[in-house]
């Protein structure tokens, strides 16, 4: 009686542990990486963060339904304000804990800066840092800035242009800083007009550029208020007196701003060259990009399918390895070729695209 006891108790434990081991096992094979992720969906460049949000959901939709290691994301909608990017990324960090994170804008990479660097938790980076680049835990996925400015200050000297001008908008130092690549790019001493905020005087700032006579006038602005001053510009001026213009690649996601306050004075950018990195959507993202939503991909939406990507290609349970990883990574994403430079700036493939009716094409 007492053995047929201790062999009853020996396959119950047994049991047991074969229970707790299969449990193990179905946690571990349902184990989800989390990610959070901050965009502007609202705001100035609504549809650019609504492009990215869709861009990212697809990458993780087919990532999730052909691999094992499964990812989940939390969107919070910084609506393209620091304050609100703030409080997205507080509310994230408390309620989500995320492992790593997607950030589409300037504004909110900012302000969380610090924070994100004593986490030291992976960071996929949409749009260009105030701050320079360093080597650490961010990677921005967007080609890098200054690198293309440079060369588009070498190709501004190249066209023969002797008296050029910059347009800067001085909201932000993101725009600071692509006049200074374009600076250094076209040999220095370029003329500097710094543009607020504030456009009520939007005119008198154009008499002032055009008062320098310019024979062309590179703006590095926000879309509205580049197109704002180019069309008192183009007001002020004759087809025989105008500066040629020349744009920064903040142009390609603003132009619906440009036909807005131009409109049919659109004509009078025609021929105008923009500084960009040649990254177009590829044939097949964009084959499963209409498929997914029945419109074809906006500008923006490449950014979100290779940040998540690059999450999910170089993951690794320990974060520094995760980074790591990351500042090895190659890979073909959306939108061509994604490697980093020592700085976690993704390496640019410059071309000089130019605007023509309405839009921007290779030329």
């Amino acid at each position: 009686m007492k053995k047929l006891l201790v062999v009853a108790v020996a396959i119950v434990i047994l049991g047991i542990l074969a229970y707790a081991v299969s449990s193990i096992g179905h946690k571990k094979e349902a184990s989800v990486v989390h990610l959070g992720v901050i965009a502007g969906m609202t705001g100035q460049y609504a549809a650019v963060g609504e492009g990215y949000v869709k861009g990212f959901n697809l990458a993780l939709e087919q990532w999730n339904g052909s691999h094992d290691l499964k990812f989940e994301a939390t969107t919070e909608d910084d609506h393209f304000d620091s304050t609100t990017g703030l409080s997205a990324y507080k509310k994230l960090q408390e309620f989500n804990a995320p492992d790593a994170y997607a950030v589409l804008t300037t504004f909110t990479i900012d302000v969380i800066y610090d924070a994100v660097h004593t986490e030291k938790k992976p960071v996929a980076l949409g749009f260009e840092q105030t701050e320079p680049a360093e080597d650490d835990n961010i990677f921005q996925v967007v080609p890098a800035a200054n690198p293309v400015q440079h060369a588009l200050g070498i190709e501004v000297r190249r066209l023969g242009y002797k008296k050029p001008v910059a347009a800067v908008s001085n909201s932000t130092s993101v725009y600071q800083n692509f006049y200074n690549g374009f600076n250094d790019g076209y040999g220095g001493n370029v003329p500097k007009f710094n543009i607020g905020s504030d456009v009520s005087d939007i005119r008198s700032q154009a008499l002032a550029i055009v008062a320098s006579k310019p024979d062309v006038v590179c703006l590095f602005m926000a879309p509205r208020d580049g197109a704002l001053l180019v069309k008192e510009i183009l007001t002020i001026t004759t087809a025989a007196t105008r500066p040629y213009f020349v744009f920064d690649q903040s142009i390609q996601s603003g132009l619906p701003e440009y036909q807005a306050v131009l409109g049919s004075d659109l004509a009078g950018i025609q021929g105008s060259i923009v500084s960009a990195s040649n990254n177009a959507p590829t044939a097949e993202f964009t084959k499963q990009y209409v498929a997914k939503y029945g419109e074809q991909p906006p500008f923006g939406s490449e950014v979100g399918y290779d940040s998540f990507e690059l999450l999910a290609k170089t993951y690794s349970k320990d974060s520094m390895q995760w980074i790591q990883n990351m500042k090895d990574a190659r890979f073909v994403g959306a939108d061509g070729d994604v490697y980093f430079d020592n700085a976690g700036l993704r390496v640019p493939n410059v071309y000089f695209p130019k605007v023509k009716g309405g839009e921007i094409v290779a030329d």
